[in-house]
């Protein structure tokens, strides 16, 4: 099936006018005026874009997909992130963390969730590793973890400048950095240290030093967190103009409980004001991680949860509420994180991209979501869902009780079943039928 949309808005993340935009088996075959396809046997469904705008699919390169947390007890560990999460937000690509939890969390769990996800329909990537180092990882070693698994795009998050952190030393940080640059250089991939940076009143020290006393490019490092303070910011500013990429968290806000934090979308205008180079500026949700408040003594008096809607909700706010010019917000979630992770098919609207893109109304709100060219939005709302979304449908939950243990053809998505070509011990279809039965297990 190729798909047209007509007279869209274009910001690719550049503004390019009026165009329309045909796509199939995955990618964008044409852009242009007026396009239109005839032949025996093409189907093509036509979408009228008239007055909607459209953007690449978001990057979102910090996702507690697989959950995180746990700060609190057990009972804190955030829940996994769902397929129609994702999309509603306008994210069609997510790059999965773990975070404090190295323990009960695992980088197979993580692993396992994004094939999950690409599966269902959004496109994953993971980093190998949690707030702790030595850090945790599939292989024993974070350069082979890049190098040999597919998914596996950097390490991180690595904890700095927080008490919840193993307070790494340059040294083990220096390690770390090269075993991801190398397991980058070795399989064509990013190779990036993704660090969670948090509040203590080192911030951003321990890198600067880094840099100064070895020869690591900054391209290998990507500090997350930044607008949690003002002086964080300052520094990060710093950093900026130095040549270092920036990451705000769009999950990090002003509320009743943090008074500290700066808006991220009032942080890009001022890391943009203060000449960092728009090129060099990311934005990232920290979805599903938990967000604990300490008071003074270290005590939780609260607990958030991160949320992948708030990143659109901030490109929004800084191009209507900071002015930032649509093509530069736009780029910041999309054509940035691209280039920072190597991402080349990802974060724009060309020939031979991906077909992740993102329509919106007059007033920036969510119309229509495609990744990997299918539809996973239409009309704001969610129309394709992941395998256990609809948990009314599980047997025993309270809403289906009445129907637990029996037959239910009406399944969150289709079964698989299989090739009716395949050898099996069963070559009769009748008798197939008559010795099939149900396996029990977890």
């Amino acid at each position: 099936m190729l798909t047209l949309l007509q007279k869209a808005r274009l910001y690719a993340p550049e503004s390019l006018g009026v165009r329309d935009v045909l796509f199939g088996g995955g990618k964008i075959l044409a852009l242009g005026d007026d396009l239109d396809i005839h032949g025996h046997g093409v189907e093509m469904e036509r979408i009228d874009a008239s007055g909607l705008f459209l953007f690449p699919g978001l990057i979102d390169q910090h996702v507690h997909m697989a959950g995180g947390g746990g700060e609190g007890g057990f009972h804190y560990r955030t829940p996994e992130i769902t397929l129609s999460h994702i999309t509603t937000a306008g994210v069609t690509t997510a790059v999965g963390v773990l975070g404090t939890d190295g323990v009960t969390r695992t980088t197979r769990e993580l692993l396992a969730k994004a094939e999950a996800l690409d599966f269902e329909g959004v496109s994953t990537y993971i980093y190998s590793g949690a707030y702790q180092v030595p850090t945790r990882t599939l292989t024993g070693m974070p350069r082979s973890d890049i190098v040999l698994i597919d998914k596996v795009i950097g390490v991180g998050e690595i904890a700095i400048s927080d008490s919840r952190s193993s307070h790494p030393s340059e040294l083990e940080l220096a390690e770390l950095a090269s075993e991801a640059r190398v397991g980058g250089l070795l399989s064509g991939k990013a190779g990036v240290l993704h660090l969670h940076v948090g509040d203590d009143d080192t911030r951003l020290n321990v890198l600067f030093r880094l840099l100064r006393n070895t020869e690591l490019p900054r391209s290998v490092f990507v500090p997350t967190h930044l607008n949690r303070n003002q002086d964080l910011l300052k520094q990060a500013i710093a950093y900026g103009r130095a040549g270092g990429f920036v990451d705000v968290t769009s999950g990090i806000r002003p509320d009743r409980h943090d008074h500290i934090s700066v808006k991220p979308s009032e942080a890009i205008r001022l890391l943009l004001d203060k000449g960092v180079k728009l090129s060099r500026i990311t934005m990232s949700s920290d979805s599903n991680g938990s967000s604990p408040i300490f008071d003074d003594q270290g005590k939780m008096i609260a607990m958030g949860i991160g949320s992948i809607a708030t990143l659109w909700e901030e490109v929004r706010d800084a191009i209507v509420e900071e002015e930032v010019a649509m093509e530069a917000a736009v780029a910041l979630v999309t054509k940035n994180v691209a280039r920072v992770l190597k991402l080349g098919h990802k974060g724009r609207v060309a020939v031979n991209a991906d077909a992740d893109l993102l329509l919106t109304d007059e007033r920036l709100q969510i119309v229509h979501v495609f990744a990997k060219g299918v539809q996973m939005v239409r009309d704001g709302k969610a129309i394709v869902f992941g395998t256990f979304e609809h948990t009314e449908q599980i047997p025993g939950a309270p809403a289906g009780q009445a129907t637990a243990g029996k037959e239910n053809e009406q399944r969150g998505r289709r079964m698989l079943s299989p090739d009716s070509d395949d050898p099996d011990d069963f070559p009769d279809e009748w008798e197939r039928q008559k010795r099939s039965r149900r396996f029990y297990c977890c």
